[in-house]
């Protein structure tokens, strides 16, 4: 970490940020397997929710909104148990797809 008063390096922070979304992505696939085939165990529910919550709170200061919109609406529903359990394929596909638009978009942006 750098000192304090030094100036952050965002281009290396945002590239550390992009490899970690991409890794999320592939553990993001397979737990939405898990629950459109009914193998979804309460370590599944958490594991979506935790990483939900994480690109809830980090998508927006990369330029991600749409992403980070999608994530926080997966973590406010998987944090009310109340919530309809039908409606979490559709959240995670939607969360899905903009996880890979911003994997794609970063990708094109690269050289």
């Amino acid at each position: 970490m750098p000192p304090l008063g030094s100036p952050l390096d965002m281009p290396a922070i945002k590239a550390s940020y992009m490899v970690s979304l991409r890794e999320n992505l592939s553990t993001l696939e397979g737990l939405q397997s898990e629950v459109e085939f009914g193998f979804a165990e309460p370590r599944t529910f958490e594991e979506l929710r935790r990483l939900a919550h994480v690109h809830a709170g980090n998508a927006a200061t990369f330029g991600f909104s749409a992403l980070g919109e999608a994530a926080r609406a997966m973590d406010v529903h998987l944090s009310n148990a109340e919530n309809a359990p039908d409606l979490l394929p559709s959240l995670i596909a939607a969360w899905r797809a903009q996880v890979h638009l911003a994997c794609q978009g970063y990708e094109i942006l690269e050289p």
